[in-house]
């Protein structure tokens, strides 16, 4: 047992053979000392070496005792994990007057979205989820981290209306959804592995993940007219564009990783055939793809350096690409990377 947290039985002296006293659980913290008292009483020939004997509770009883123990090792695990002042009166903002945690959740959920190790794209939806959450505005205090309020949150996200920049509604699809619980879940479960809520409400929580739409990709015929539009093109900025965008559709490689490819690093050559050796930056997964006849073009045409300063630029030019490609869909950048299995 931890010795900065330990069970006291019978601290002034007063119990019996027939007189009662108190079980209490005292933390330790630096010279400081904070009893809490846990509804247990006792006689003097019902507690043996910190455990519960010879009543008829004793079982119920010590694993009551051991549950709060284990919930106040865990809050000085979390006070050291944020860096809290080790002091009782620390320890104490993280419980109520019954016992419970009060703590302020969503200021220490968006502190972990700062200070966690993760790519940038990442925390850019985690932060998504917690502009969510704010607006649903229930999730207040570690107490308020309960199955009602995530079904409740639940509903919120289904049936929210939220508007792009430019007007269009966005409907969220289960998909979508999935991935608002499945981010939300890693910080919840966090909180009840540090001891701040009681149990993980997410392990009764039922979650689809929810089929992903079929994704919008060019066609065989599309792909041979926009090699001809660049053959043909004598426009510099539309050429970088239009290079950019052919190599991810014969690579099949994400916007991210197409931007910080370097010749000079991610080339491997096997059996006298050149491959991108690299790895996803939104995932950090290693991946390996062949450099095809027409990669190889583009690459010696810009010199073996591909550079897009604006994906906003870049998604603007590509719209009117797909109008001239007759496409029945947004065509974006994210579209580039699901055409490999076309060409």
């Amino acid at each position: 047992m931890n010795n900065r947290v330990r069970t006291v039985f019978n601290r002034r002296k007063q119990a019996s053979d027939t007189t009662c006293a108190a079980v209490e659980i005292v933390v330790c913290l630096g010279r400081e000392r904070f009893y809490f008292s846990i509804g247990i009483f006792l006689n003097a020939t019902q507690w043996l070496d910190g455990k519960v004997i010879n009543h008829p509770k004793a079982a119920i009883f010590n694993e009551q005792i051991q549950k709060k123990v284990t919930e106040f090792e865990r809050i000085i695990i979390a006070m050291e994990v944020n860096g809290d002042d080790m002091t009782t009166q620390q320890f104490k903002t993280y419980l109520s007057s019954d016992g419970s945690n009060r703590r302020n959740f969503m200021a220490w959920m968006r502190e972990r979205i700062q200070s966690r190790k993760m790519r940038e794209g990442t925390r850019k939806g985690h932060l998504t989820t917690y502009k969510a959450l704010q607006r649903f505005g229930k999730f207040k205090t570690f107490d308020d981290v309960t199955l009602t309020h995530i079904y409740e949150f639940d509903m919120f996200i289904r049936e929210e209306e939220t508007y792009t920049s430019t007007g269009k509604l966005i409907e969220r699809s289960q998909a979508a959804i999935h991935n608002y619980h499945k981010r939300f879940k890693s910080y919840v479960s966090e909180a009840f592995r540090l001891g701040l809520i009681k149990e993980n409400p997410y392990n009764r929580f039922q979650d689809k993940r929810g089929e992903k739409g079929k994704r919008p990709h060019l066609t065989k015929d599309q792909i041979k007219r926009l090699i001809a539009i660049r053959e043909e093109s004598a426009d510099r900025v539309a050429n970088k564009y239009l290079d950019f965008f052919l190599f991810q559709i014969f690579t099949g490689m994400a916007y991210s990783d197409a931007k910080s490819f370097d010749y000079t690093q991610h080339i491997i050559t096997v059996d006298g055939h050149a491959y991108i050796d690299g790895h996803r930056m939104k995932t950090g997964e290693e991946f390996i793809t062949p450099i095809l006849p027409y990669t190889q073009k583009i690459l010696e045409r810009n010199d073996y350096k591909l550079h897009i300063t604006s994906n906003q630029k870049y998604n603007q030019f590509l719209k009117g690409v797909g109008l001239a490609l007759g496409c029945s869909f947004l065509l974006t950048t994210h579209v580039a990377k699901h055409n490999a299995f076309a060409i």
